[in-house]
């Protein structure tokens, strides 16, 4: 009862090991190079009256091993790239990965999205803003790790297409873009990117093969939809200032200390540059403002006598007519033009992500 049982292991065991090596041969059939020969013969034994004959052998059937069309395009990131209004050579990271049986060229390219597209990621779709000058960049080699994006960077003005993938390998494709010069705060612009398989020889697109042709590389497309393209999707999320205005005003002087308007009463106007609910900030900011004929603008309202604008952080300009002292403000009897503060020298008037900024100038009712 033992030998039978140690003769049934041993025969489990060997019918197992016969058994992945079949596995393992068929795995790796299904990976053989397209092009690569496969050569059969058949030789046939046969007696007549008891006596042995001259073996017969057949003809060769030969054929190659087709071209099995299998691809991916992937998306780096796992959410929108920000990029601000202007931003230019902005980008979107995919990785292309090559699943057929041999080597293939890629052409590429991309396309702007649209809000019918549908999401980019859940919740986000595009809102119909495009990015400008997008140009397609390869890196100059393959990822180490496929599908990882661990390669070389692409560089800007880098190669168009993809040359000779290797099977099981990834490259990394960028698409790079302009922000555009306006836009809402927190639009979404979306691109896509298609690669379209090639023939690694001629680098024309694929086609699939309607017939077998046993001699011939035959193409066939892998996918369900018998398509020779892929895509995928990433975007951005473009970041603009929310800039408000306003203007308040408020006497805060007069002959009777009655806090009216009358002649003689100076009032003092605020105007309220508001981003506080932007994401970048408000830069090159420039106010003018008609001051009306019926009111006297105060030469020396602050700082001692020294400024006639105030900006909130105890800044403060001289406006004179030829700005002579370069601190961005001027007035020429009628219009006011504040572009700057005087602390040291000219510093542009900015209004950062976030925040506030107030401009104070007084007028005075004349009396006479």
């Amino acid at each position: 009862m033992k030998t039978f049982q140690t003769k049934l292991g041993l025969l489990s065991r060997l019918g197992a090991i016969a058994c992945a090596l079949l596995l393992t041969q068929q795995a790796m059939a299904t990976g053989t190079d397209p092009g690569v020969a496969v050569d059969n013969t058949a030789t046939v034994n046969f007696n007549v009256g008891g006596n042995a004959q001259t073996p017969v052998v057949s003809n060769t059937a030969s054929f190659v091993v087709d071209r099995r069309v299998d691809f991916s395009v992937s998306r780096l990131g796992t959410a929108l790239t920000t990029a601000s209004i202007g931003d230019t050579q902005a980008f979107l990271d995919f990785y292309v990965t090559n699943l057929s049986n041999g080597v293939l060229d890629f052409n590429l390219s991309f396309a702007q999205l649209i809000p019918a597209d549908g999401d980019i990621y859940a919740g986000l779709a595009d809102s119909g803003v495009d990015m400008n000058t997008v140009s397609i960049s390869v890196s100059p080699a393959q990822d180490p790790t496929a599908g990882t994006g661990d390669g070389p960077d692409p560089v800007f003005g880098g190669p168009t297409t993809i040359d000779d993938l290797p099977e099981d390998q990834s490259i990394r494709v960028r698409l790079f873009a302009n922000a555009p010069a306006t836009a809402a705060n927190g639009a979404i612009a979306g691109l896509s990117l298609t690669a379209v398989a090639a023939d690694p020889a001629s680098g024309l697109d694929l086609t699939a093969s309607g017939s077998w042709t046993p001699g011939t590389i035959d193409n066939v497309f892998a996918d369900a939809d018998n398509n020779n393209s892929e895509s995928n999707r990433d975007g951005f999320l473009l970041q603009a200032a929310e800039l408000t205005v306003t203007k308040t005003q408020a006497v805060i002087s007069d002959p009777f200390s009655s806090g009216l308007a009358v002649p003689g009463a100076r009032i003092e106007y605020t105007i309220t540059l508001d981003n506080s609910t932007g994401t970048v900030a408000a830069t090159g900011v420039s106010i003018a403002d008609a001051v009306d004929s019926d009111v006297t603008f105060v030469a020396g309202a602050y700082s001692g006598g020294n400024a006639n604008i105030s900006f909130s952080g105890g800044t403060f300009c001289l406006a004179d007519a030829a700005d002579a002292n370069g601190d961005g403000c001027t007035f020429d009897g009628t219009n006011l033009t504040i572009a700057g503060s005087q602390l040291a020298s000219l510093v542009p008037l900015d209004v950062a992500a976030g925040a506030i900024v107030t401009v104070k100038f007084v007028v005075e009712i004349p009396t006479t």
